[in-house]
């Protein structure tokens, strides 16, 4: 993963999620271009290799276990990065618990899981890192969230849901916290190879995507990376409230029709 050096130079940047996935990812980008991380996750060892690599790369980070969904926690893992480093004036939320079934199928306990992880702990992250960021004179907040937020695709009704309020979420605090010089945007992928992703669309469904992507092109996880650290950079320094596809299309062509995301 590589991003331009600098970018974030001598910034503080916290990760949600940070433990693995596109949260990892983030992470590992931008300490490359310059910033300290804070390393949130609730695997505590996940978030520790993170760190280790980090700083085997020459770079800073700080492991910060918590419970997104939990406020004491935040807070404290904020505490601790201001102390470690600085406040950060740089949110990315990526946290996420996401489970895809159909409607017969959707079962109470994990929706619950999903919107305590995906809209809760954004929540609950912001409010943690703002008053940081209004001291400092500004900040960034990025939310990840999915085209699956914008368009109709089944098996995905509580995802879709989750996804759709990150957006929602993502508007209203760009209204909220725009005279205090916080930027607040999102990115929302199409379906990017992964572990995860896999698991729910075979080989034929990931060519029948790409076949009938405008582009022609899945896109990876350096893609969306690529669109996270441009909107917590200074380059975007005139953004806010915006949700930008990574997707090669999809969302501008509509749904992908034919393509069940079910386990094959």
């Amino acid at each position: 993963m590589s991003a331009p050096s600098g970018r974030l130079h001598n910034k503080v940047v916290l990760v949600t999620g940070a433990g693995q996935g596109l949260g990892r990812a983030i992470a590992v980008a931008s300490a490359r271009a310059g910033a300290a991380v804070g390393l949130l996750d609730l695997n505590a060892q996940a978030a520790s290799e993170v760190e280790a690599e980090i700083a085997g790369a020459g770079g800073q980070a700080l492991a910060l276990p918590a419970d997104v969904s939990r406020l004491d926690d935040v807070q404290a893992a904020v505490e601790r990065l201001s102390r470690r480093f600085a406040p950060p004036t740089i949110l990315i939320n990526s946290a996420v618990f996401a489970r895809y079934a159909p409607l017969a199928e959707v079962e109470p306990d994990v929706v619950d899981r999903m919107l305590a992880v995906g809209i809760k702990g954004v929540l609950l992250a912001c409010r943690a890192v703002v008053p940081g960021m209004i001291a400092a004179g500004g900040g960034a907040i990025v939310n990840l969230s999915s085209v699956v937020g914008q368009r109709g695709i089944g098996y995905s009704s509580a995802y879709a849901a989750l996804k759709g309020g990150v957006d929602a979420l993502t508007r209203a605090l760009s209204a909220e916290l725009g005279p205090d010089r916080i930027r607040v945007n999102a990115v929302a992928p199409s379906a990017i190879p992964s572990p995860m992703s896999r698991s729910n669309l075979d080989e034929a469904g990931w060519e029948e995507r790409r076949r009938r992507i405008p582009l022609g092109i899945n896109g990876g996880e350096e893609d969306v990376v690529s669109a996270v650290l441009f909107l917590a950079s200074d380059e975007a320094k005139c953004l806010t409230g915006l949700v930008m596809p990574v997707d090669g299309g999809f969302t501008a062509a509509g749904i992908i029709p034919g393509v069940d995301i079910r386990k094959k």
